[in-house]
């Protein structure tokens, strides 16, 4: 330990404030209602290595844990005083952004002349360009139709605005005036880190800032070692999939046409670390729900349920990048969570989400203090319409509709509110209405939709919209858990699944599935209902999870060993800019085989055989597949 234990509780406080502070900031004097009133942004601290040592934990989005910073750090090098840069690219980023509309600023701190740390922020952008309003949509298949692609460039140089980058982020929206608004508060909320740092240094001293930083990360690490420690020792299995698309015929039969994506994990734990195993985990698809990664194995859409269980476990663990140390990980090449460069990335939260439902499972199993899922999701409507008064199409951002929690140790799930997005804050239905024309006809919980147990999930909600006008474009992200319900937990029940549903009561009554993209006429209603909570039990052992009958009969119908193999067919012997699609043909090809039988052995080598692949049990290194 290099500080005394007085002065690294003060600085430990000061860092939490100086991030407070920023994300303050930005929230007050930021133009869209996205980060105004949803708070959809982030501010941290980290070392000239890239490593977060200090994040908010009450205001902005806490999801900065894991961030990995050293590539634009690196990208921009040397600083010079007063330098901020920006990017929206996540390959050129190395992981930092996961998706366009994320706008990420960073600028070095300096005292005495030496660069100390830097500090980040990112904004989510109403609309980045692309090809629907608000840049997001699920059915996009290239990242050039999400938007704008913004290199790391600098957007001021030594304090002075490259004019040029602010008119090219306005030009390429169709909100320019709320980026450029948002831009501003961003560049506000890092001259604010170096004006606060620079205080805490004259009064403590350099070396004792740099030391408490060290100090900080390191103490983060030794505790969530010790935490892993109070885990069972062994490895851990759980597959749970982001949805697909299926269509059903005029005489009832199903057929698929967007295969579900799966996500496999294995978590292995034991002398104070954790290995996150991605292998059977699908390659990544055509849609736009890649998770670029960038093969970082604390990144903090990977790691964000561990950090959220170190923390229920030891509320005064340093909240820092030092939580992450303990984590190692394979994510296998080409996968749907290391994808290639220019794979889509637009609603990436499906996978994340999804991600954190798997170390729950794990965990559950792990650990004797069990916790069920929730709802899975958090999707966000973005509203455009065209004002009659200026003939500009706006873009606005509905609520952020999540689900409930899952039962809790001890507790009920919480109503309306999940931990996967529990920082997303709600619109005011007033000021909604007031942007957008539409009226907010229910805004409630759905009572009834947590799954049942000795701690109940948490309801999720329903939220019905009218439009008061012709052409208004709802674009609906992230909408999931319609089918494959959230599960519940040692003998707890499975929370009802969600429904989006076009004129609901009316003759032309429509079930719209996932939604994606729908444009409104005067009159027309769109009613979400998002699902509810995992419930939890008290029971052990075999039958732990309750994954609800719809998953039960898609296992059954596509075994688990033979999914796999599939997946180790094609990571293992497939190009990687063929696998999405040779991927997705096979799929559809054994699923059009089989019918409503199931999936067999021989029907999955005569398809393998049939493509010109082999039967793998394990996927070849990435090196030995020819190009």
């Amino acid at each position: 330990m290099r500080s005394s234990p007085v002065v690294l509780e003060i600085l430990s406080h000061r860092f939490a404030a100086v991030v407070e502070e920023m994300a303050e900031n930005i929230r007050r004097t930021s133009f869209s209602i996205f980060v105004k009133q949803t708070a959809d942004f982030g501010t941290c601290l980290v070392t000239p290595d890239g490593e977060v040592f200090a994040a908010p934990r009450r205001i902005s989005g806490n999801l900065m844990i894991g961030v990995p910073a050293r590539a634009v750090i690196e990208s921009l090098a040397p600083y010079a005083p007063g330098d901020v840069g920006l990017s929206n690219d996540p390959d050129a980023t190395g992981g930092l952004v996961t998706h366009l509309p994320d706008l990420w600023a960073w600028q070095p701190l300096y005292v005495d002349g030496e660069i100390i740390a830097y500090a980040l922020s990112f904004v989510h952008s109403s609309d980045i360009g692309g090809s629907v309003p608000s840049s997001i949509d699920w059915g996009h298949t290239d990242m050039h139709q999400e938007g704008l692609l913004i290199p790391p460039v600098r957007l001021l140089t030594a304090g002075e605005r490259n004019q040029g980058v602010f008119d090219l982020v306005a030009r390429n929206s169709r909100v320019p005036a709320q980026n450029l608004g948002d831009l501003e508060a961003q560049v506000a909320g890092l001259r604010t880190a170096q004006r606060r740092l620079s205080e805490i240094a004259e009064t403590y001293g350099k070396d004792a800032v740099k030391a408490a930083i060290a100090d900080l990360l390191d103490t983060a690490s030794s505790r969530a070692s010790s935490l892993l420690d109070s885990l069972e020792p062994g490895s851990y299995d759980f597959v749970d999939y982001v949805e697909g698309v299926e269509r059903l015929e005029a005489d009832g039969s199903r057929v698929t046409e967007v295969p579900p994506t799966r996500l496999a994990l294995r978590l292995t734990v034991g002398e104070g670390r954790a290995h996150l195993d991605f292998t059977g985990t699908s390659p990544q698809v055509l849609e736009a729900i890649n998770l670029h990664t960038g093969g970082e194995p604390g990144h903090y859409m990977l790691a964000f349920a561990l950090v959220n269980w170190f923390y229920s476990q030891d509320k005064q663990i340093p909240y820092n990048s030092g939580l992450v140390r303990p984590l190692t990980a394979h994510l296998p090449p080409g996968s749907i969570v290391n994808p290639r460069p220019g794979a889509p990335c637009g609603v990436r939260a499906a996978v994340f989400f999804r991600i954190m439902d798997c170390v729950v499972g794990c965990l559950a199993q792990a650990s004797p203090q069990k916790m069920a899922p929730g709802s899975g999701l958090v999707a966000i409507a973005s509203i455009s319409h065209v004002d009659l008064a200026t003939g500009e199409r706006k873009v606005s951002v509905g609520q952020p509709l999540t689900g409930g929690s899952g039962g809790r140790p001890g507790q009920p799930g919480l109503d309306g509110t999940s931990y996967m997005g529990g920082w997303l804050r709600n619109v005011p239905n007033e000021v909604l209405e007031s942007d957008v024309p539409v009226l907010v006809e229910e805004y409630r919980y759905r009572r009834g939709s947590g799954g049942t147990g000795e701690q109940p999930g948490g309801d999720g909600l329903v939220v019905q919209i009218r439009s008061l006008e012709d052409d208004v474009t709802f674009v609906v992200r992230g909408l999931e858990r319609l089918f494959y319900q959230p599960f519940g937990v040692a003998g707890g029940g499975p929370g009802a699944p969600g429904m989006a549903t076009l004129n609901p009561g009316t003759p032309g009554e429509r079930n719209l599935g996932r939604v994606g993209s729908i444009t409104l006429r005067a009159g027309d209603v769109l009613r979400v209902e998002t699902p509810g909570g995992g419930g939890l039990g008290s029971g052990s052992g075999e039958g732990l999870f309750d994954f609800g009958p719809a998953r039960d009969s898609y296992d059954r119908r596509f075994p688990q060993e033979l999914q796999q193999r599939l997946v180790h067919a094609v990571l293992g012997q497939v190009p990687s800019a063929k696998q999405a699609g040779i991927y997705r043909a096979l799929y559809l090809r054994i699923d059009g085989a089989v019918g409503d039988g199931v999936v067999t052995p021989e029907i999955l080598a005569e398809t393998l055989d049939a493509a010109g692949l082999e039967n793998l049990d394990t996927p070849r290194p990435p090196e030995e597949i020819p190009a």
